[in-house]
């Protein structure tokens, strides 16, 4: 599927700041699942762009010392998705097979950074309720089962509620609360996956929603958001980057899993960074010389592109 991908972000002080650094992640990854064709990175005011990789994705970044009352970041992408089949994954063997592979020195040394717990994915033993009741409704021993029950469950106990939490809100919050955003949701199931020996990192991305270019009345004005008939309906990602779970599978292969949607990824979703939790991935980073006060304006749109 080809999917254009329109995300801005705008920074307007009261008065002019004088100096600007910042890190952006927004360039879609290429890996097995999908190729960005293109990515261009339009910034107001004008500045060199330079860029460094990682194994989680490319970072830009840049700096202006040009005396300015607004920073805008627009970004533009291209990218082909060729997700394969998600519900043909590796055949599971059990419980029992499953465990082995888990328990193999190799994977808790080459996967620690995603067993462990950080400040935002804290390993309370809260979650482990919300464990055992997955395994239970799961369809059948293994791993597979157990995580497909678990984004089922957490899609039914959270409800999606933009403006609920924050960058910082805790998972005990979450948890007390039973409300927040895709952040929080994957933040959960992040905590719940580690606590039972899953190898889980976050993903942040987009996710096409089916809403296309606006529709056009007859004096060429626009009358709202034309909906591709074959999307699923009702998904919610915001007006702003989208956030999952990617597990790792006995296959020795990443897999994704979006409670906020109760979906396992497929061609509608587009992997920009991964990291252990949102710390490690945030679109837009950095810091100015300027006033305090300010205002964040952030706009996503996600479009299919005919060929």
């Amino acid at each position: 599927m080809r999917l254009r991908i329109f995300h801005t972000t705008r920074y307007v002080y009261p008065i002019q700041a004088s100096e600007s650094h910042n890190e952006v992640r927004l360039m879609p990854l290429s890996d097995d699942d999908q190729t960005c064709l293109d990515f261009r990175l339009k910034l107001t005011p004008e500045a060199r762009v330079f860029a460094y990789d990682l194994p989680s994705g490319r970072v830009h970044y840049f700096d202006t010392r040009l005396r300015h009352s607004e920073l805008a970041i627009q970004a533009e992408s291209l990218v082909i998705t060729h997700r394969q089949n998600p519900f043909r994954f590796l055949p599971s063997g059990g419980d029992a097979e499953d465990g082995e592979f888990y328990r193999r020195e190799s994977v808790r040394q080459d996967y620690a950074e995603f067993l462990t717990g950080t400040d935002r994915v804290q390993l309370y033993p809260e979650v482990d309720r919300i464990a055992a009741v997955a395994r239970k409704q799961a369809s059948g021993a293994g791993t597979v089962p157990f995580l497909m029950a678990l984004t089922r469950q957490l899609y039914r106990v959270l409800a999606y509620a933009p403006g609920s939490t924050s960058v910082n809100t805790t998972i005990l919050h979450v948890l007390e609360h039973r409300e927040g955003v895709c952040q929080d949701f994957a933040h959960l199931m992040l905590a719940i996956c580690r606590r039972q020996g899953i190898p889980a990192r976050y993903v942040s991305g987009y996710l096409y929603t089916g809403e296309d270019h606006p529709a056009e009345q007859g004096d060429g004005t626009a009358a709202g958001a034309s909906k591709d008939p074959e999307a699923p309906h009702g998904l919610v990602s915001g007006n702003a980057m989208h956030a999952w779970v990617e597990c790792l599978l006995p296959d020795n292969r990443w897999h994704g899993f979006d409670p906020t949607n109760n979906l396992l990824t497929n061609d509608y979703y587009v992997k920009v960074h991964t990291g252990r939790d949102y710390g490690d991935v945030p679109p837009v980073r950095g810091v100015y010389r300027g006033p305090f006060a300010h205002t964040l304006e952030v706009s996503v749109r996600v479009t299919s592109d005919p060929v």
